[in-house]
């Protein structure tokens, strides 16, 4: 196995938070790219010279595997997931799945309570729905920015 590749599923296995493999994620998501896609550049010496073989690829992913049941930050799973999705493995199939519901399923039940505080906002007055033709909870995207704006209009910047 090569040294560079060693060391970041080890990185990845003693990480317990974000900060801990964050710099981890990256690097175990390019190294598989290297061995899922001939020709992969990375544009990372270190990354760009490690020859990657299958075996890693899955030692990799199963590292990565390993650290998503570990936390349920959205940063790490999205990191975890971005770095899997470099891998092409139809074998992770029910596990897209199983995200896709996970997270369509709290995008759907935020998006209301959003709109509920939207609206209560607006029944105090707050102007917060601008040039709105209707107000629905389906309006998603919308609901985003109008809270976002709303939120800027209060020097009150929201990560993410």
């Amino acid at each position: 196995m090569g040294e560079l590749t060693a060391r970041v599923i080890n990185g990845i296995n003693s990480s317990k938070e974000f900060e801990d493999f964050a710099g981890w994620i990256w690097m175990a998501g390019d190294l598989i790219r290297r061995a899922s896609s001939p020709g992969f550049h990375s544009g990372f010496e270190d990354v760009d010279r490690e020859n990657v073989s299958n075996e890693e690829r899955n030692a990799l992913q199963k590292a990565l595997l390993s650290a998503l049941d570990r936390n349920s930050d959205p940063l790490y799973v999205c990191s975890i997931l971005s770095a899997l999705r470099g891998t092409f493995d139809r074998d992770l199939l029910p596990l897209w799945i199983e995200q896709l519901i996970k997270y369509l399923g709290q995008l759907k039940q935020s998006n209301a309570i959003v709109f509920t505080i939207l609206l209560a906002l607006k029944d105090l007055d707050e102007h917060v729905f601008a040039e709105a033709q209707s107000l629905c909870v389906i309006d998603v995207e919308r609901n985003v920015k109008e809270a976002e704006r709303y939120l800027r209009r209060q020097d009150i910047v929201v990560p993410g």
